[in-house]
């Protein structure tokens, strides 16, 4: 069996940290106010708006809207925001007593913080800010990262860290018979002999969990029971799973390789 290898898995720049822009939208009283409240944070440029319709041209390199409940002079940034007519995250001063209404709560980029108590307290608005922006940023990433695998030439699986696959390509799905669908959900072990299963245990995730990442070979197993060589990548985020890289291993090659090596 041809020895593991483990590499580092190097730090970077969180690809969803840096600079952002809000932009407040109301009269010039919460705009105002807005600005104060951020006004210590480096990495928060506010811009101001007294209408939608005056927000709209500024919408290329904006990254959160910042507004008024209940809503100032009809200005319609919520339902322009709730019904999909504007893509971007928006967080809302709330008068003291109003009820958010449930169509608002059950939007996912839209959050709110008590008016009184962010004007007191700027940093939980700019918490606020931060956090859905940074959500958002993630959620896009995501979304352009398994785009990204989908087209990838490698067999490549998204595992949870309760052990179940997440995500698989059509290759990954191809190579060990399955579905894509028939395949969320199932555990990885699964896919691998139990001896395989015992090796990754028991060298690989804990060499993952460590901060690095494992390849070797072992034995995959498909949806019919036909088991067949693979090479594994094993890697992992932070917080926790595991991504899986697995290709197929040519035996005849092998074969040829080490007679030439024999010789």
């Amino acid at each position: 069996m041809t020895p593991a290898t483990v590499a580092p898995v190097l730090d970077g720049p969180s690809p969803i940290a840096g600079e952002l822009t809000a932009l407040a939208v109301g009269d010039r009283r919460h705009t105002e106010r807005v600005e104060a409240a951020v006004d210590d944070d480096d990495q928060i440029t506010v811009r101001t708006a007294p209408s939608v319709a005056d927000a709209l041209p500024e919408l290329d390199d904006v990254d959160c809207f910042v507004g008024s409940y209940p809503p100032e002079n009809g200005t319609g940034l919520i339902e322009r925001v709730t019904e999909g007519a504007i893509d971007l995250p928006i967080v809302l001063l709330v008068d003291e007593g109003a009820t958010v209404e449930d169509g608002v709560r059950s939007h996912d980029w839209l959050d709110w913080v008590d008016r009184a108590a962010a004007i007191e307290d700027g940093e939980r608005l700019r918490r606020r800010i931060r956090s859905l922006v940074e959500r958002r940023r993630l959620a896009g990433l995501t979304r352009r990262s398994l785009a990204g695998i989908e087209l990838a030439g490698d067999a490549i699986a998204i595992v949870a860290p309760d052990g179940t696959v997440q995500f698989a390509n059509r290759g990954f799905a191809m190579q060990f018979g399955y579905s894509r669908d028939d395949l969320a959900g199932r555990s990885w072990r699964t896919l691998f002999t139990d001896d395989s299963v015992d090796r990754l245990e028991t060298a690989a995730v804990p060499t993952v969990a460590d901060g690095w990442r494992w390849t070797g070979s072992c034995t995959g197993r498909r949806n019919s029971g036909v088991t067949f060589p693979v090479r594994v990548r094993l890697g992992g985020p932070e917080d926790g799973g595991l991504v899986f890289v697995v290709e197929p291993v040519d035996t005849d090659a092998e074969r040829d390789a080490d007679a030439g090596d024999s010789s």
